[in-house]
């Protein structure tokens, strides 16, 4: 075994030391830190979460050192599921690597203070982390223990979880949904880990069926990307990797029904919900304006001129386009009423909501993408953002009437 391996180890063994020494435990890292320089920023990232904790605690704010261990697993002894498998199975093994160290030790460290589905939700939610950012990051040895420590910190607030069995019945049909993706050519390996952390947290905080509008955005973006694609392919439009979507895809669409999903769960009220139908509405509106628009036999027309332009162009519409753009709005409404989620008023809070935030997709498309101000992915956070204001100016103006 090589001596940075030993090394990267050692600051592993870390993890055991902090229900003892806390904040000490910066110092047998100093030590590694000057006897390797192989893992001089592994050592310095979790030394600096160390020394953050007592110096946040000033200000009242706590880190919790439960984080901080978990973080450590997260980037020491998991990624070791990386030297022999593929990156997904990889990344599965990475996942149970760290829930099966990081569960004990912040155990230990919580002394009691965390119930047992909190210490597993939080170490399912770095197992997670940890393994898409090992995978998407350049300086992974400062991004896995930092990241994965502040993710932890930001659900470590006090809220209902389920039992243990459902948690693990979450995550584990959420994988099965992701893998079920990655071999239908439809996501890569990161968008499988990022699709795992939606799910999981959008089913825990909303529910089933929240999730189920998700999915469905999911499954007709995957098929629809596929529809004429050998023609979308002769014209240079189609999606790359042969339509394989990747996290910036997943994270662009589903951020702000995340938002809203979790919003809900912890401040109730049926604002969340009409902003989350809106939000998924767009999403699913977007992606098969563009997805079917792109086949149509008509040349596109700039949306802020109406002018004739070439097809892939951004800010560019179709009649088959606006047509697709309302019918995926509508599938999102009708699926929002149908699962008693909202009353009929569903309907109209995803059509609309969806409609509108689609063109408003092509809108910053003619502009903001054009002139370089936003990426892709940029204009479809935002037009998200935009459906889910919708949503919830409907709900308001129904509060007035």
């Amino acid at each position: 075994m090589r001596r940075e391996e030993l090394a990267r180890m050692a600051i592993g063994m870390m993890a055991l030391l902090l229900p003892y020494a806390g904040a000490f435990t910066a110092l047998p890292l100093a030590v590694i830190f000057i006897l390797d320089p192989g893992s001089r920023m592994l050592s310095a990232a979790i030394a600096m979460l160390l020394v953050m904790r007592p110096a946040l605690s000033v200000t009242h704010i706590n880190l919790p050192l439960y984080a901080i261990a978990i973080s450590i697993v997260a980037s020491t002894f998991a990624p070791l599921a990386f030297k022999k498998f593929d990156v997904l199975a990889g990344s599965i093994i990475y996942l149970m690597i760290t829930v099966a160290l990081g569960y004990p030790i912040a155990a230990a460290i919580s002394a009691g203070g965390l119930s047992p589905e909190r210490i597993l939700f939080l170490s399912l939610l770095g197992g997670l982390s940890g393994a898409f950012l090992h995978h998407v990051s350049k300086e992974r040895d400062f991004t896995v223990p930092f990241g994965t420590a502040m993710v932890i910190w930001l659900f470590s607030f006090d809220y209902p979880l389920p039992d243990l069995q459902r948690i693990l019945l979450i995550c584990i049909f959420a994988l099965v949904l992701g893998i079920g993706a990655y071999w239908a050519r439809a996501a890569d390996s990161d968008a499988v880990l990022s699709e795992t952390i939606i799910c999981l947290l959008v089913i825990l905080f909303g529910g089933l069926t929240w999730f189920l509008l998700l999915l469905a955005f999911y499954l007709l973006g995957g098929a629809f990307t596929h529809y004429g694609y050998a023609r979308k392919n002769k014209l240079g439009i189609a999606q790359s990797r042969g339509g394989r979507r990747g996290y910036k895809n997943v994270y662009s669409n589903s951020l702000v029904p995340l938002i809203m999903a979790i919003c809900y769960g912890v401040y109730g009220g049926d604002i969340f919900v009409y902003a989350f139908i809106g939000s998924v509405a767009t999403a699913n509106g977007d992606t098969l304006a563009s997805e079917i628009g792109q086949t149509s036999r008509s040349n596109p027309r700039m949306i802020t001129t109406m002018r004739e332009t070439e097809a892939g162009v951004d800010g560019g519409v179709t009649p088959l386009g606006e047509a697709a753009s309302l019918a995926g709005s509508l599938v999102i409404g009708l699926l929002a009423t149908g699962t008693g989620m909202i009353g009929t008023m569903g309907i109209a809070v995803g059509t609309l909501g969806g409609f509108l935030g689609t063109n408003f997709d092509s809108l910053l498309g003619a502009t903001m993408q054009r002139r370089g101000l936003l990426s892709n992915s940029g204009v479809n956070l935002v037009a998200t953002a935009f459906g889910a204001l919708v949503g919830g100016l409907l709900w308001y103006i129904l509060q007035q009437i």
